[in-house]
């Protein structure tokens, strides 16, 4: 009995190396994760509330709470930094051998754009074998997979991050291509068309309206009906194709803070496989924000601003 189980440990080693060898999907679906969890490569990342992890979770799965990737109250879309980044990489005891599978809660098509953000996050701190669970643990549990309430323990890593800056674009590089307007360039607000012609604001930007020259292309479109589930790849090449998304050189995307406009660059990027698709972490948070008024447009008149926050205040 012992010579089987280490005979079967044995083969599974090798499959998980050949996986890792053959390369990782993006999107992965529950049934694919229950099988791909039995790896030992494999990591799966929970990044819902301590609260929800502590109640059940998927087996295995390490507890990295959202908020722990995002930066200050003010501008929760800024990169948080090398230092923490990398600390945070290490106490999950995630090493580039590894195949992290990020999930969300599932609830809604933001929560989505989370565990996209946290895998933008890792692939900017240069791990390569990531992926997403489609419709997070809300669709885990709805398939009828297991769930546990035991407390995984990492091993601390020696992880040294690696920042991919061609995933990648700040405000000094992308206020040039703004000024500077290309065709070879596209800039993509992920955000619903309200934000984009100014008639909402989030509460971290400080004017309405959207960064000039943008295009609005919602993060909505890519998902089935309301769920938090993506459509089929078909319909998604389809829909991108249909707009012209993967026509361009280079592509920008961004939104108020950052986790929209990863559910575009995780689309384009990594399903689609539209080339140098980069994401302003930051997003209007920081553009609208800056001390010097940078280009926007649908921005508002100041009258039709105090008009619409009246409209607001009255709706509350």
């Amino acid at each position: 009995m012992k010579i089987a189980r280490m005979v079967g440990a044995f083969f599974l080693c090798l499959w998980a190396q050949a996986s890792l060898a053959v390369g990782t999907q993006p999107l992965v679906d529950a049934a694919e994760l229950s099988a791909l969890i039995e790896l030992p490569t494999v990591q799966v990342v929970d990044i819902r509330s301590p609260k929800e992890y502590e109640k059940d979770h998927i087996p295995g799965a390490l507890s990295a709470p959202y908020d722990q990737w995002r930066g200050p109250a003010a501008n929760p879309g800024e990169l948080i930094e090398l230092e923490a980044l990398q600390q945070l990489i290490r106490d999950l005891g995630l090493t580039v051998d590894q195949h992290v599978v990020v999930y969300s809660n599932g609830e809604t098509q933001t929560d989505f754009g989370a565990a996209a953000r946290v895998y933008w996050t890792l692939k900017y701190a240069g791990l390569t074998h990531l992926s997403v669970l489609n419709g997070g643990y809300q669709q885990w549990q709805k398939d009828g997979f297991p769930v546990v309430q035991d407390i995984a323990e990492p091993v601390v890593s020696q992880y040294v991050v690696q920042p991919n800056q061609q995933i990648v674009i700040f405000k000094e590089e992308l206020l040039q291509k703004v000024e500077q307007p290309s065709a070879e360039v596209q800039i993509l607000d992920a955000r619903p068309a309200a934000f984009f012609q100014g008639q909402l604001k989030a509460p971290t930007a400080s004017v309405p309206g959207t960064i000039a020259g943008a295009i609005n292309t919602q993060h909505q479109q890519w998902f089935s009906d309301e769920t938090a589930t993506l459509k089929p790849t078909a319909d998604i090449l389809q829909l991108a194709r249909q707009q012209g998304l993967d026509q361009a050189k280079e592509t920008v995307s961004f939104c108020n803070t950052g986790h929209w406009a990863a559910t575009n660059w995780f689309i384009l990027s990594e399903i689609v496989g539209v080339e140098n698709v980069r994401m302003y972490p930051a997003s209007l948070a920081e553009w609208s924000q800056s001390d010097e008024a940078l280009p926007m447009a649908h921005t508002p008149s100041r009258a039709e601003q105090i008009r619409q926050k009246f409209q607001q205040l009255f709706k509350n």
